[in-house]
């Protein structure tokens, strides 16, 4: 099941009571906002967001590596590369799990 940007805007909108339209231009803000942040990761310390309580994404610098080409198997050095990464709680993932069990509980 893909949920889409838009059905998050609709329920976001439906659950705060706020216009779909001042949902959609905050979701507007974070697509700026969140590259932003990450972009400012350097190779000595990784950017984390917490986006909600119980998520966390965030990237790191992979640093310059000698790499082996599968075609010639000649060294090449790659260079830096950012990783990104998330991360759930324990919590989270609790919580996860019980809302799944209740719904198989109501099939």
């Amino acid at each position: 099941m893909l949920i889409t940007r838009d059905m998050l805007i609709r329920k976001v909108a439906e659950e705060s009571g706020y216009y779909i339209q001042s949902i959609r231009k905050v979701f507007n803000c974070l697509n700026k906002i969140i590259p932003e942040y990450l972009s400012d990761v350097t190779e000595d310390d990784e950017v984390v967001l917490q986006l909600f309580q119980g998520l966390k994404i965030g990237c790191y610098v992979v640093p310059e590596r000698q790499r082996r080409n599968p075609k010639t198997h000649e060294n090449i050095i790659c260079g830096p590369t950012v990783k990104p990464t998330s991360k759930f709680s324990n919590e989270f993932k609790k919580i996860i799990q019980e809302q799944y069990d209740a719904k198989r509980e109501y099939e």
